[in-house]
């Protein structure tokens, strides 16, 4: 399994190179702050912490980048609530 990046989205395909997760998002700030729109994961892959392992993925490259995230979608405030470690790569506005 692997993630990949594309223009609007970050996704984690299986061996098969089918979505099984994505992140959605788009950015501002001059391309310094990802949007994140939406996460979702595929309902045949539901209940493995898939939402969980690409948002950490994620989060992760975004701080490589020193960029920055400002989290429209439910999923990833709640994860930004839960993990005060991460609250550094919230775009202060």
């Amino acid at each position: 399994m692997r993630f990949k990046w594309s223009e609007n989205e970050f996704a984690y395909l299986n061996d098969d190179d089918q979505t099984l997760a994505s992140i959605g998002f788009k950015m501002i700030n001059d391309n310094k702050t990802y949007v994140v729109e939406r996460t979702w994961v595929d309902e045949k892959a539901r209940g493995q912490g898939l939402a969980k392992k690409i948002t950490v993925e994620f989060l992760q490259n975004v701080k490589q980048e020193n960029k920055t995230v400002l989290p429209l979608c439910s999923y990833t405030q709640k994860y930004f609530a839960k993990h005060p470690e991460v609250e550094n790569l919230l775009f202060k506005r």
